[in-house]
């Protein structure tokens, strides 16, 4: 993994070159949930997070300061309403775009998916009729992987749980976002062979929101500028290549 971080430098280097001066006249705080892979506390090849990272190439090009507080998942969303934090980067949905200001798309794309087991081959979610599905408390509450009555489920306290049942055999299958599900079964030595199918039931873009009338019009059109510069010119999709485990890709 060690071998990845000269590869996040030199992107990030291409990012800071091209960065107008920041100024020091208001600093923007942007807020990033504590879940791994888009905060890293700790990394072999000394990378931040996906979303961390993003954050900084974001700030850079737009030539602004900024502080990034990492916190639980729940609090992202409290914060920015609260107006304890400026912006944080996640999925768009009707309900966030009804009460935060979508300034801009970071990744066209986030895919939810499930995971099987090695030997269990899928094609739809009700083929999952009768089987044992590990799924996080709380989330997906309005898909069928949680409301079907025929779809057995094990609650777990998250992707590191979910994902250490499928490597015992204890669950039939798995469900989250890829990006979680695929970190945290490569922290188990697990990789594509090691599961059956991946079968994507959910897609949403990832854009970066802010809190409404809390960052001056200014900086909230450089926030703008630079992120949609940053994601035509493929340096976002890139970050996202590199928090994809060599085994899944």
């Amino acid at each position: 993994m060690a071998s990845r971080f000269p590869y996040v430098v030199a992107l990030l280097s291409v990012v800071w070159v091209s960065a107008p001066t920041p100024t020091a006249a208001e600093t923007v705080k942007f807020t990033t949930m504590n879940f791994a892979p888009y905060a890293l506390a700790e990394d072999d090849g000394g990378r931040r997070g996906l979303f961390v990272d993003i954050n900084a190439a974001i700030a850079a090009r737009a030539g602004i300061d900024i502080v990034d507080s990492v916190v639980p998942i729940a609090r992202v969303m409290k914060n920015l309403q609260r107006r304890v934090s400026d912006c944080a980067i996640f999925l768009l949905s009707p309900w966030s775009g009804a009460i935060f200001l979508a300034v801009a798309e970071v990744v066209d794309r986030f895919d939810s998916v499930i995971v099987t087991r090695k030997d269990l081959s899928i094609a739809r979610v009700e083929d999952l009729h009768g089987q044992l599905l590990a799924l996080p408390r709380g989330s997906y509450k309005e898909f069928p992987i949680a409301t079907d009555p025929n779809i057995r489920r094990y609650p777990t306290n998250g992707y590191e749980q979910s994902a250490k049942l499928l490597k015992a055999g204890r669950v039939d299958a798995i469900a989250g976002t890829a990006l979680s599900i695929y970190h945290n079964l490569s922290i188990l030595s697990m990789s594509r062979k090691d599961v059956g199918v991946i079968l994507p039931f959910d897609s949403k873009p990832v854009w970066l929101q802010c809190a409404k009338q809390q960052v001056s019009g200014e900086l909230i059109a450089r926030l703008q500028q630079a992120t949609n510069s940053l994601r035509a010119e493929g340096v976002f999709r890139r970050m996202v290549e590199q928090y994809v485990p060599p085994g899944f890709r």
